[in-house]
């Protein structure tokens, strides 16, 4: 890679030029760099010598030959002298306003990419209000972003541009074409909406160390996830991290992760790094640019029959490599346990981060689309004093599992035939129900479909009515459903349980009755949160009804 610096003087040293030298060194001494430019102002001087010592290996100064000072009177010169290296350069370069943006990280974060990056100080765009980000990259509306830069908007550029090899004639020409007076941030403006141009913010982790951040993604229900570019190993990472109630379950993760044996490793996202400290968890994974399963379906990239494979793999892999790990006796209280003090607990957040919803939220009866449903509570704590039905509902064993197997966090290489599953809960001792319930809330639930707000919802004091948007999706995801159930009964899931099913429908019913909190964000519509709550309603109700009705007669075939 190159660096071409545009000058060695800045209003945060205007007097004095920084030592580049011995901020380049270790790049150039480990390959990083292969060649150094700097465009200075007639006021700058020669190129500013190093101190160091000659007989110090590690400070020595780079070759002259890899090193070149070009002097541009006033800023037209130096535009032009700057395009005349693009043109004339060959392969990526990273050009910065002035030596003293080369940050500790930077050089190494930036050497590996193979897209144009602008570097930006994070100030909400990137992590804290992620969806704005990624909904500009998906509609490819980053010259929007970038006619920010310089201003006083959400993204103050940082002085550091990377160029591939294809996009220096390009920068070239912009120059060239405004007769080398164009402000430089509205140069690099131009150049994006001319190619594709991505922005990475300088910020801080939880730890305090500053990191590059190549984007935001949608994280797990406590923790902060965001493409990193992570500068010891080159790799773009995806970088996961938690705080209080978030840092014991990602580290729980954390320890999962690196206790898998090798056949079940091969199903999940290298670990790059972890820290597990008193104050926050992050853990650094290796980033697949790859769809989920979810995002095959809704975007129309694959019929029933694909998806329902992929399922089925998936599955099979977590039943052959990840499950038949030491299983444990199954304690008295894990349905209370596991899934009715769930229940209760989310409920309660969800009152209180929508407290206008809360008659809605605690109603003895609902409405959900004409037909009178009970309030989740009473049906939760009706379960809780059946004896009868918390036996049936107790498995035998626990035993590893994923925790968290829904179609958006399994990741589809369709081109190597190959699938990753991200996100797991880093559950040791769970029901294999309830991993299951995670698949069925994704085939029945339709919670794909609600999460992306393929939904219509009217919500009163004690009623909701609801209506899917996409006939055709429910018709694809009900498809998908008969093609898993009819393998669930010819592959023997139920492992001799005759009542292996109902244990994955309340597995289903308590993950769709516990989502609202984390669909529930301030001044947006609470579709997504009310939706998921009319159909956990649905779902728990009808599951209610059907065991008190399997507890008084011998066993059944299960139904959906």
């Amino acid at each position: 890679m190159e660096i071409i610096v545009r000058d060695t003087l800045c209003p945060h040293h205007p007097d004095e030029p920084v030592d580049l030298v011995t901020r380049l060194r270790a790049a150039v001494l480990d390959g990083t760099l292969g060649q150094v430019t700097i465009i200075t102002g007639e006021r700058s001087g020669t190129f500013p010598k190093s101190p160091a010592p000659h007989d110090a290996p590690t400070s020595r100064i780079p070759r002259s030959d890899m090193m070149k000072c070009v002097v541009g009177e006033d800023r037209c010169a130096r535009a032009r002298a700057l395009a005349a290296q693009l043109r004339h350069g060959r392969g990526s370069v990273l050009i910065l306003d002035c030596s003293c943006e080369i940050r500790p990280g930077i050089l190494s974060a930036f050497a590996n990419l193979t897209t144009a990056t602008v570097l930006v100080a994070d100030r909400g765009v990137l992590v804290r209000r992620g969806q704005v980000f990624a909904t500009a990259h998906r509609e490819g509306r980053l010259a929007l972003i970038l006619d920010s830069l310089g201003h006083e908007g959400d993204l103050e550029y940082l002085g550091t541009l990377f160029l591939t090899g294809g996009d220096r004639a390009l920068l070239g020409d912009i120059l060239a074409r405004n007769a080398f007076r164009l402000p430089w941030t509205q140069a690099v403006c131009q150049l994006a909406q001319r190619t594709h141009v991505q922005c990475a913010a300088q910020t801080r982790d939880i730890h305090g160390d500053d990191v590059v951040v190549g984007g935001a993604l949608a994280g797990g229900s406590y923790a902060r996830t965001y493409i990193r570019l992570h500068p010891a190993s080159g790799l773009r990472t995806v970088r996961k991290e938690a705080v209080g109630a978030g840092a014991e379950k990602l580290a729980d993760e954390v320890g999962w992760l690196h206790g898998l044996e090798r056949n079940a490793r091969r199903h999940f996202p290298e670990v790059v790094e972890s820290r597990i400290e008193t104050y926050g968890v992050s853990v650094d994974l290796v980033h697949h640019h790859l769809p989920t399963l979810r995002r095959l379906i809704l975007s129309g990239d694959i019929d029933e029959a694909e998806a329902a494979r992929w399922a089925r793999r998936t599955l099979a892999a977590l039943r052959r490599d990840v499950y038949p790990v030491a299983p444990l006796p199954a304690p008295a209280d894990y349905v209370r346990r596991t899934h009715l003090d769930r229940i209760r607990g989310r409920l309660a957040q969800a009152a209180n981060a929508l407290p206008e919803r809360r008659r809605l939220w605690t109603a003895a009866e609902v409405t959900v689309n004409g037909v009178v449903l009970r309030g989740l509570r009473q049906l939760v704590d009706d379960l809780e004093r059946d004896p009868a039905v918390l036996d049936m509902l107790t498995p035998e064993r626990l035993v590893r599992t994923h925790g968290d197997p829904h179609f958006d966090n399994i990741l589809i290489d369709r081109d190597n035939h190959r699938f990753l599953l991200i996100d797991p809960r880093g559950n040791s001792g769970y029901d294999v129900a309830y991993d299951l319930g995670k698949i069925w809330h994704s085939v029945n639930s339709l919670y794909d479909l609600i999460h992306d707000g393929l939904v219509e919802v009217d919500a009163g004091d004690d009623a909701i009515d609801y209506a899917f948007t996409s006939p055709r999706l429910v018709a694809f995801y009900h498809d998908v459903r008969e093609r898993l159930l009819d393998w669930f009964l010819a592959s023997d899931w139920s492992q001799d349980d005759a009542h292996w099913f109902f244990k994955v429908r309340l597995a289903e019913a308590a993950h769709m009755c516990s989502v609202m909190p984390f669909h529930i964000v301030r001044d947006r519509p609470d579709t997504v949160a009310l939706a998921c709550y009319a159909r956990g309603l649905e779902l728990i109700n009808g599951f209610y009804t059907d065991v008190m009705a399997e507890t008084a007669k011998a066993p059944v075939l299960p139904g959906v």
